[in-house]
């Protein structure tokens, strides 16, 4: 019989009885196929000597710009769904006046302005980093 050892496929531990892997069914690796796995690792292995490649700084900035623009974008018509929502839900004691202006004061200036913002920041950004280069 053959010592345990491990399925070459999927890593599941093997008995000394098992020709196929519970696991996967792979076929238990012969002795010679064993050897070849089990080799000797490199006294002086050899360093990666490849440059690491940093993004400049113009692609982090129009990474920035574009995702400040974007969720601004989004943020921005969140608000105003939400507000559009709330102001058309009917209250038995508001007017539909009062309705309109609490959706705006709750939703529409919190929510739209954070967004506006953020997408002004966005357009700030590249105007002031990516524009000119």
């Amino acid at each position: 019989m053959t010592r345990p050892t491990q399925c070459a496929n999927c890593g599941a531990v093997l008995l000394e009885e098992d020709i196929f892997c519970g696991e996967c069914g792979a076929p238990r690796p012969s002795e010679a196929s064993l050897a070849e796995i089990v080799e000797e690792p490199q006294a002086n292995p050899q360093p990666d000597t490849r440059p690491v490649r940093r993004p400049d700084s113009d692609t982090v900035w129009r990474v920035a710009a574009a995702v400040l623009g974007i969720v601004g974008a989004l943020v921005c018509l969140l608000g105003l769904a939400v507000f559009l929502l709330f102001g058309l839900i009917e209250t038995e004691d508001m007017t539909p006046a009062e309705n309109w202006l609490i959706s705006t004061i709750c939703c529409l200036l919190p929510i739209a302005g954070t967004g506006v913002a953020m997408a002004i920041a966005g357009l700030a950004i590249w105007w002031a980093r990516v524009r000119n280069r």
